[in-house]
């Protein structure tokens, strides 16, 4: 018994010992702690799914790795640093914190999962689904959360798509209606509904396949239902359909299944009424008979011929004109379409290219019997008009050519004598237009121009000074000479000074001559061109370019009519007439101190501003004939016109030397002529690198192709000059006013 209770007592001592010297047991306790612990610190870290702990006031106090991915912040910036409503979105907010408060009131009433938008880092907004719980025994909030967008994304874009497909199914012509397993009706589109008499409420509310399908054709229709349930193509089926007023139509479907994540959800049919196509197929028929029947009554001549060139079908007209009868067979004409017509000899890959050809052609014909065939020969007796049609063309070859012929013969004659007598009455109108065009030996039918020919013959009869501005060669010199030769001087001399073209030291002795021993070498008098023009007309050009000095000069000759020759002592009259021309800018050189203001007065009492060529163009035309009559007399050709081309390149050219500088492309343009017609290659090489077409706007003569075309131009030039007064008109052209009328109605002249 003592050996028993002493070993008891050993135990026990044992047993207290360890109690009392617990270090080894402490340190297991805590190592198997420490490993468990990081266990779950390392599930919590590392785990596929966003992870947080929030403290009652919502300070987030512990976040893992994929959290930080999630929000693009680190740990030292969330982690005991903000609160929960920090990564909320403002149209979320409220509702978290409701779900925060309500969760620690009475859990069950909270959510526990639920979808929400949480703030990025970068400001951007994300959708994600979270799962709350509370830690046990604390009032700490566990949250796990996981990015959504992807899904939410693909949830829009299933959302667009089947937008996409009712929209589509509402705007195609056709009919689109969906039912489910029970062949009830799902979706109809609205042409449907309208078409079959239905409303929107009667979808999903007992409107079934049944009731559409004509009882004789419902059997088959659900036979091929439960084939195409069964994963079977079939061909598209024509069903009799009833609508909801009992109206019976053919219609044609196609059908397939609805399927959704390897389920099949129902069946979507495509219906389209047949009842139109019929009608279109009816119509089409009656098409084909009266075509058949305009084919044989026709009094063109039609032929329908196959690929190889064989006549496959003919009518009546087509053999009257050959001389075939009712009983010849095409199989009896030893013909052939690419053989015996000579303008589509070899041609028929071209024919097919271009879609058909048109031409006129002496290429006529007979069929003449020998033997037991119809072959052809050649008579070149009529005018024949054909018109060859590939039909079906594909690549070089055509089912058929379609052939249409008429007899021209008296048509052409008609022509021909027509075209006779309009050449001689245009070329008697375009004689009476550049007759009318001419003044003195000038050339113009522009608006601009015939105002200055208006006003010349009153310019002439005054004895004042004229200015005459314009570019260089726009004919400042002719107006002049016009002037003269109008007015009462034109027995006395006219004389020309280009200014221009004088040293200053000769141009005084030039224009008021000397005295003999007024200068070394001046051996006796010399009259000057003031004294020579004596009665007449002195022409100053280039009066822009004299000097001040020489214009104090000129002023005293137009005040007091005097002059002084050099060295002599007594003044001299001056019964002249002056008449300046210039291409400078005057007005600018009197502001810049360049030129005498009282002199650009007194020599601009009458001025007269000449437009460049390029603003009228139209007289194009009338200056190529003048130059071209004026070099043929003087190179003694006989070149009648120009080329529609080379008119083109001329009237799309600007002239910056004007007229002087179509004459010299006319004169350029005869040397190298050796025909009657002047050609785009006879010009010179920077007219014919213009690339620019001209419009015909800019070419009165353009497009002009019989004696309508050029009397509808000439009486719209004549309705321009007189301000498009149809009474003046009539008056100019000494025509009664309705008869004009009647003109202008018929040649389509719109107001001018």
């Amino acid at each position: 018994m003592e050996e028993k209770a002493g070993s008891r007592r050993e135990t026990v001592k044992k047993i207290i010992k360890t109690i009392t010297h617990p270090d080894p047991f402490k340190k297991h306790i805590k190592k198997e702690l420490a490993v468990s612990e990081e266990k779950y610190k390392t599930a919590f870290e590392y785990t596929g799914t966003g992870m947080m702990i929030l403290e009652d006031d919502m300070t987030i106090s512990l976040v893992n790795q994929k959290i930080l991915e999630l929000t693009g912040y680190k740990k030292e910036e969330i982690e005991g640093k903000q609160k929960w409503t920090y990564l909320v979105s403002e149209s979320d907010l409220k509702r978290m914190m409701g779900y925060h408060t309500t969760r620690r009131v009475e859990p069950d009433a909270a959510p526990t999962q639920y979808e929400f938008q949480y703030k990025h880092k970068s400001g951007a907004l994300r959708d994600a689904l979270i799962t709350v719980s509370m830690v046990p025994g604390t009032k700490k909030s566990l949250i796990s959360m996981v990015d959504i967008a992807e899904r939410k994304a693909m949830e829009k874009e299933l959302i667009e798509s089947q937008r996409r497909f009712r929209e589509t199914a509402e705007l195609l012509p056709g009919i689109i209606c969906e039912f489910d397993m029970d062949l009830r009706f799902t979706y109809v589109n609205k042409i449907g509904l309208s078409v079959f008499g239905y409303q929107p409420d009667d979808v999903g509310s007992g409107f079934v396949l049944a009731s559409l399908v004509h009882a004789d054709d419902r059997e088959r229709a659900l036979e091929n239902i439960k084939r195409i349930i069964g994963g079977e193509q079939i061909r598209p089926q024509e069903y009799r359909l009833v609508h909801k007023d009992g109206t019976v139509r053919d219609y044609y479907a196609t059908s397939s299944r609805i399927m959704k994540d390897g389920a099949i959800m129902g069946i979507r049919s495509c219906v389209l009424d047949l009842s139109e196509r019929k009608r279109m197929e009816r119509l089409l028929a009656e098409s084909e008979e009266r075509m058949r029947a305009m084919f044989a009554a026709s009094p063109i001549g039609i032929a329908v011929f196959n690929d190889g060139g064989k006549a496959i079908d003919i009518n009546a007209s087509f053999r009257a004109m050959f001389g075939l009868d009712e009983a010849v067979s095409c199989n009896d004409l030893a013909f052939s379409l690419f053989e015996h017509v000579d303008d589509i000899k070899n041609s028929k890959s071209r024919l097919i290219k271009t879609g058909g050809m048109n031409f006129e052609s002496k290429n006529d014909f007979r069929f003449v019997k020998n033997g037991g065939v119809y072959e052809v020969v050649y008579t070149g007796n009529r005018w024949l008009d054909w018109y060859v049609t590939p039909i079906g063309a594909h690549a070089d070859t055509a089912e058929m050519f379609l052939v249409q012929v008429q007899d021209i013969t008296e048509r052409k004659r008609s022509e021909e004598n027509r075209l006779t007598e309009a050449n001689r009455l245009v070329e008697g109108l375009r004689k009476e237009i550049f007759r009318n065009a001419r003044f003195h030996n000038m050339v113009s039918r522009s608006p601009d121009m015939q105002k200055i020919f208006d006003i010349l013959p009153e310019v002439a009869q005054t004895p004042t000074t004229v200015l005459i501005t314009g570019e260089s060669g726009t004919g400042k010199e002719l107006i002049a000479r016009s002037i003269h030769e109008l007015s009462e001087r034109k027995q006395k001399p006219f004389l020309a000074v280009n200014c221009g073209a004088l040293p200053e030291n000769l141009m005084e002795s030039e224009l008021f001559g000397y005295k003999a021993g007024a200068f070394t070498d001046a051996k006796k008098d010399k009259p000057g061109k003031f004294a020579l023009a004596g009665g007449g007309t002195i022409f100053l050009d280039e009066i822009g370019d004299i000097s001040p000095a020489m214009q104090v000069k000129l002023l005293r000759v137009l005040q007091e009519k005097t002059f002084e020759p050099l060295g002599a002592t007594n003044t001299v009259s001056a019964d002249v007439r002056i008449i300046t021309a210039t291409n400078k800018n005057l007005p600018e050189m009197v502001k810049t101190g360049q030129f005498r203001e009282d002199f650009y007065y007194r020599i601009k009492v009458l001025n007269i501003s000449l437009p460049p060529l390029r603003s009228r163009k139209g007289d194009i035309p009338l200056l190529c004939e003048h130059f071209i009559s004026l070099f043929n007399a003087r190179y003694k050709k006989n070149i009648k016109e120009l080329s529609g081309q080379a008119l083109d390149l001329l009237l799309a050219h600007d002239y910056p030397g004007n007229i002087r500088e179509l004459e010299n492309i006319l004169e350029h343009a005869f040397i190298f002529c050796k025909s009657d017609t002047i050609e785009p290659m006879h010009l010179p090489p920077e007219i014919t690198s213009a690339l620019t077409p001209c419009r015909d706007s800019d070419n009165q003569f353009a497009g002009i192709q019989n004696f309508k075309d050029l009397e509808r131009v000439y009486l719209m030039n004549v309705l321009k000059e007189v301000g498009g007064s149809r009474l003046k008109a009539a008056a100019k052209l000494g025509i009664h006013k309705a008869t004009l009328f009647r003109k202008i109605k018929s040649l389509g002249i719109q107001d001018v």
